[in-house]
């Protein structure tokens, strides 16, 4: 009984530690795009257009600049607004205002600065985006 309870324990605590806010580069849904433009919170917002979902290459290269810098980086696919199902949709409520292959920083609301990252090579990715992210954070 007391080992059952020590795992249940173990569980829990990593249960809360694992939030969306942790430092990593994460798909999110269209509500947590909503709560930045709203300005119920702040941070990076990448918008992507991949129609077939994959958005893998963009966020295994994110995921390592997200934890180095210790702030979590969201990652929106218009195709997905659910973070899941693919729809037909490349334009979304903010299109005229978020465009895709952009990484932004919004705060307040507001986007504060913008990186258009669909100009960098591989060679030149990682360090732009490293000091854009460092820049804002």
């Amino acid at each position: 009984v007391l080992s059952g309870l020590l795992i249940s324990s173990a569980l829990l605590l990593v249960g809360c530690s694992e939030t969306e806010d942790s430092s990593h580069a994460n798909q999110v849904k269209l509500s947590k795009v909503e709560n930045l433009m709203d300005g119920k919170q702040e941070g990076f917002l990448l918008i992507l257009k991949e129609e077939d979902g994959d958005i893998g290459s963009y966020q295994n290269k994110l995921d390592s600049i997200a934890k180095k810098n210790e702030v979590p980086i969201n990652i929106y696919n218009t195709f997905q607004p659910d973070a899941k199902k693919i729809v037909d949709r490349a334009n979304f409520e903010y299109t005229s205002t978020l465009q895709g292959e952009r990484l932004y920083y919004v705060s307040k609301g507001k986007i504060k600065d913008k990186l258009n990252i669909n100009r960098l090579t591989d060679e030149t990715f990682t360090n732009t985006v490293n000091e854009f992210v460092t820049n804002n954070k």
